[in-house]
């Protein structure tokens, strides 16, 4: 190659990784905001559920959680959450095997 075709390339190679980098802000920023408001809402609902009173005061939010057979609910959020965990863990880890991949064989392109 001759040395304009690697200087575009070197460009090419920066700027995509700027996009990229961009991109995953973008993608993290959308995220943490919809986790607040789901945050928010979860919070709202526990307020408009949860009574006054003394068994609210003694119980907490476990007692309005599994009062009036709540208990499949409460399992159902569980697996929902345990679920989440194991996607976001698999997603983490084919994301750094894509990355591995690619920082390969950009480096074996750069020696040549």
């Amino acid at each position: 190659m001759t040395g304009k075709t690697e200087t575009r390339m070197r460009e090419i190679r920066s700027r995509t990784r700027q996009y990229r980098k961009r991109q995953e802000a973008r993608l993290l920023s959308c995220l943490t905001v919809c986790s607040l408001f789901l945050l928010a809402g979860i919070g709202v609902l526990f307020r408009s559920v949860q009574t006054p009173g003394i068994a609210a005061v003694a119980y907490g939010y476990g007692g309005v959680l599994l009062r009036d057979g709540a208990v499949t609910y409460v399992v159902t959020g569980l697996l929902a959450f345990v679920v989440g965990v194991t996607v976001t863990v698999l997603c983490i880890r084919l994301k750094n095997k894509s990355t591995n991949r690619t920082g390969r064989t950009e480096g074996s392109e750069e020696r040549v």
